[in-house]
């Protein structure tokens, strides 16, 4: 056998037995077999990407699909439903400290709820991940957890008006795409509020981003909201005549009614449930009727159509269909049509004087930016329309869900649309802006996560003048996410100069924002825009942007050039400008002749204001309400009021907000995976899997590295490992640990640091465990545990001793037979506290403690008294 040259090693595979030559540098060193199906990665011998890679294929081979991975959790879809997710399991998490636990999502909820009754920090819990990974059903686990676990005031958040919450915002928000079978297309939080018992007093919804464009323009393949085929094939014969939609033969712009029986039997079983869902949450019959009455006018809408007619004006291609929507949204047709093809004309007939000078204001502040062809103007009604009602919805289930309880804090539910690249399942023609605006999201998610692992970590060792032995990552997704919203540098006003507008690099949705209203603009003066100002290297792999293979489109490397997407930009321009006739939808609702439609979005919308979405009417006045207008401040506030009639800097505006609030919590990170790239439209099976029926081939090695990359997982664990990631005033550890000092007069003169570093010394403490800050102690991994389990302990002692003594002095007062199995319970209680802490966390975290420990005192006290 000839000798290897330098730097090469021979490997044999496996799977066939190949043996290869390859360089050392690129073999990665395996983990002995203790280290198999391990629950935290960060424990692992040798911490590289094969060995995550190969935990991770090992344990979602035994429907293990949750992993801790340092500071976050990595969930990988199961693509069938699990056991693992029931009432049982949640009294076993219940109380629980984060050691104790198992990786599950009951898990990080379980410390969130534990984190914010200990610091009274209000916390968060952000998914992240693509689209069809798993984010909205981690998302109802954890809302369910807490509530059955926390329990709520009065009983009066249950679990049904939680699964009633639910049915509605997915049947209103969510769509089937070509990754997904029920992708959510909204952004939503969801505050619970806690009082000072740790019991949910309150839950609030805030919305943002709704795709509404989907209601008028929907990607090939896709169909609308799923609400609309719910109610099209569910309504009964008495309410399908109140409607009108007893022929659903004709042609449909925005929607076709389904064919197969199979979606049918599906979409009339959801319709019973949307319709129960509303009771649960306390809808009135008129407010049912009056949702019912604006969804069927959008669907006669659609097969009205709109066209020019012989003098060349807007009109309804079938008027007919338009008579229909009108009686439904209780207007005049003829009103109706000028008020959508002629909205600066003035109004009268059924709509009040106020009504038709608002409307006419509303359209005259765009008189001659845009020409709006019949269509579009119908289009813009439509999505108004829509709108409205999402926010109404939403505002509904707010007043189900809020309470004047005072509260301790809240814990707040992140749910967004995952990342879109829909040529992994084959789509060719390009991504969307509205893919763009969902993996916008994500990148900007990506970057909170990135800031709070290692920059601020890094400051903060910096502030503490703490030397690591280690370096932070120089990779970052702050260059993509610049490339897509840097703001200009020079001024925030629109220019129509080309110069001025060419002199400043700016994001792609301010560029975008510029063409879209400048005049003559075209989607190739957009694109020449962006590759003059971001197209340094537009051919290379490598690079952030880079040309596509189609006219109008372009390549952006995502989560560091882990994950490519190309999009074309045909038509985005139109989809970027503001559509004046979508302001008029609000005021035919109100001044509906129908008086349970105004009504409804009268009092629930309240005044027009530009708030995150419109949703937060409907609340009561609780700290979930002053969350909301803490956002709809930052939103409105500076520079925002220039840009905020913009829909491409509505959504910069509107993440920057939501990026805002999330600062302001205790965050908790949980990365969802895709086991394949077509995992969100697998048919959820109805039978439980257990853990014989997932195979490890099941998982897309190359598609997890990708994920785990654009995560930056590897890294975030290397430097959970290597670092310092708890920190202690010196104040708080003196006070737990101090009975620990060395005996003796202590000196006055010695400050706190100095006190800190004896004490420490004193507990024979490894060096390379700790770090002593200026006014901080920070504590390795190793070490992460040993403080909380030495105050356990020394708070059993504080109970043995007396416990020792009293069996003493009752041995020798009473029968021999008493005393000993009286002072064996007096004894082992606290005997188990000092060698078992999660026994003593488990009953001092429940109604036990309250029953058990008062007992024990009230016998140590009395026995002796009375045998004397």
């Amino acid at each position: 056998m000839s000798p290897l040259p330098e730097g090469k090693v021979k490997v044999k595979v496996d799977h066939g037995g190949e043996i290869i030559e390859v360089d050392e540098e690129d073999i990665e060193k395996a983990n002995p077999p203790q280290f198999d199906k391990t629950e935290d990665l960060t424990t692992l011998r040798y911490l590289n990407e094969s060995s995550i890679l190969h935990i991770l294929r090992q344990r979602y081979g035994s429907n293990l699909v949750h992993s801790y991975a340092g500071p976050t959790m990595i969930i990988i879809n199961p693509m069938a439903p699990l056991s693992i997710y029931s009432e049982k399991v949640v009294h076993m998490f219940r109380g629980c400290k984060q050691e104790d636990m198992p990786p599950h999502i009951y898990a990080v909820a379980q410390h969130a709820h534990r984190e914010l009754l200990s610091n009274r920090i209000d916390q968060s819990i952000l998914l992240l991940g693509r689209s069809g990974s798993g984010k909205t059903t981690s998302a109802r686990h954890l809302l369910q957890y807490l509530i059955l676990a926390s329990g709520s005031v009065n009983n009066y958040l249950t679990v049904d008006k939680l699964n009633a919450m639910e049915m509605l915002l997915e049947s209103f928000g969510n769509s089937r795409i070509l990754l997904n079978t029920n992708a959510t297309r909204f952004t939503q939080l969801i505050s619970l509020d806690f009082d000072f018992s740790g019991q949910v007093s309150s839950a609030t919804i805030q919305t943002l981003m709704l795709e509404k464009s989907r209601l008028v323009r929907r990607p090939e393949g896709e169909p609308n909201f799923h609400i609309f085929y719910y109610m099209l094939t569910g309504v009964d014969s008495q309410l399908r005549n109140e409607l009108q939609l007893t022929c659903l033969t004709d042609p449909n712009q925005f929607m076709t009614p389904l064919q197969r029986n199979e979606d049918r039997q599906k979409a009339a079983q959801f319709w019973a449930k949307v319709n129960n869902a509303m009771e649960i949450l306390g809808f009135s019959q008129e407010e049912m009727k009056a949702i019912f009455y604006v969804l069927a006018s959008i669907y006669h809408l659609g097969a009205a159509g709109a066209t020019k007619g012989n003098n060349n004006k807007s009109q309804f291609s079938k008027p007919a269909a338009a008579q229909k929507a009108a009686s439904l949204l209780g207007i005049k047709v003829e009103e109706l049509s000028r008020m959508i093809f002629s909205p600066s004309t003035g109004s009268g007939g059924t709509l009040t004087r106020s009504a038709s000078m608002r409307i006419s204001n509303a359209a005259d502040r765009q008189a001659g930016e845009t020409s709006t062809s019949a269509f579009d103007a119908l289009e813009g009604f439509v999505t108004g329309l829509y709108s409205e009602l999402f926010n109404v919805v939403v505002a509904l289930i707010n007043r189900a869900l809020t309470t004047n309880y005072r509260n301790l804090g809240s814990i707040t539910i992140l749910d967004t649309p995952g990342f879109q690249n829909p040529a992994s399942c084959g789509r060719q023609t390009g991504s969307t802006f509205e893919d763009l605006c969902c993996n916008y999201i994500q990148e900007r998610l990506q970057l909170f996560f990135h800031d709070a692992t290692f920059t601020l970590q890094q400051d903060r060792y910096s502030q503490e003048n703490i030397e690591c032995d280690f370096e932070f990552v120089n990779t970052s997704p702050a260059a993509m996410v610049s490339l897509i919203d840097r703001p200009p540098q020079q001024t925030l006003l629109r220019s129509s100069n080309p110069d001025l507008r060419d002199s400043d690099k700016k994001g792609l949705l301010w560029m975008l924002d510029d063409e879209a209203i400048f005049p003559g603009a075209t989607e190739d003066s957009f694109m020449e825009r962006l590759f003059t100002q971001h197209g340094d290297h537009p051919v290379r792999r490598d690079s952030l942007l880079r040309k596509g293979s189609l006219g109008h489109t372009f390549i952006l490397n995502h989560f560091q050039g882990t994950n490519p997407v190309q999009y074309n930009a045909t038509g985005w321009l139109k989809v970027c400008r503001e559509n004046a006739v979508s302001k008029i939808a609000i005021h035919v609702l109100q001044d509906s002749s129908r008086d349970n439609i105004s009504e409804l979005f009268t009092t629930m919308r309240g005044p027009v204001s530009t708030t995150v979405s419109g949703s937060i009417v409907g609340e009561k006045p609780t700290s979930s309400l002053r969350r909301a207008a803490s956002m709809r401040r930052t939103f409105t506030s500076g520079g925002a009021n220039i840009k905020r009639k913009s829909i491409c800097l509505q959504i910069k505006l509107q993440v920057d907000t939501l990026i805002e609030t999330l600062r302001r919590t205790k965050c908790h990170f949980v990365h969802c995976m895709l086991p394949q790239a077509n995992a969100g439209l697998c048919e959820v099976k109805t039978s439980q899997t257990n853990s014989s029926s997932a195979e490890t081939n099941l998982l897309n090695v190359p598609l997890v590295r990708s994920q785990l990359r654009g995560a930056e997982t590897l890294e975030a664990i290397r430097i959970f490992r290597l670092g310092f990631p708890d920190f202690m005033q010196f104040t708080e550890f003196k006070h737990r640990f101090d009975v620990l000092a060395p005996p003796g007069p202590k000196s006055d003169s010695m400050d706190e640091r100095q006190a800190i570093k004896q004490l420490i010394d004193h507990m024979d403490i490894d060096k390379l465990n700790y770090r002593i800050g200026l006014s901080q102690f920070a504590i390795c991994y190793s070490l992460y545990q040993k403080p909380t389990f030495l105050y356990f302990f020394l708070n059993g002692l504080c109970i043995l001793f007396p416990s020792v003594f009293l069996f003493l002095s009752i041995f020798f007062t009473t029968d021999h037979r008493v005393s000993l199995s009286l002072s064996f319970f007096l004894i082992f209680y606290p005997f188990t506290f000092c060698f078992f802490p999660f026994l003593y966390n488990y009953i001092f975290s429940s109604n036990f403690f309250f029953i058990f420990f008062p007992l024990h005192i009230t016998m140590c006290i009395s026995f002796p008294l009375i045998t004397s």
